[in-house]
């Protein structure tokens, strides 16, 4: 965790790097942005999926889809949801635990 100046001049010497190589900072935010197309599509192939896995697995094939099918909803939820915050976003808050 950085100090309160140490963050301010971190955050200056990120905003100089950002207003000096602007095509290196939309690289950057781009690395940064979840992939939602990927998301989209790995969603909808594991959808299709099921009912094969259904088919041709037995119950085996019952409990892949079913379990395909909820990491597809997961996907679609985490395509459509959150915030995008870049790698050095000053709002960004660390996880704690709540214990």
């Amino acid at each position: 965790m950085l100090e309160p100046n140490e963050k301010a001049v971190f955050d200056g010497m990120v905003t100089q790097l950002r207003a000096d190589d602007p095509r290196f900072s939309q690289r950057v935010d781009r690395m940064c942005r979840p992939r939602r197309r990927l998301y989209m599509t790995m969603a909808i192939l594991l959808w299709t999926m099921a009912p094969f896995c259904i088919v041709f697995g037995g119950w085996t094939g019952i409990i892949m889809a079913v379990v395909g099918s909820a990491y597809g909803v997961h996907l679609m939820n985490k395509r459509n949801g959150g915030t995008l915050q870049t790698l050095w976003s000053s709002t960004r808050r660390p996880h704690t635990s709540s214990s």
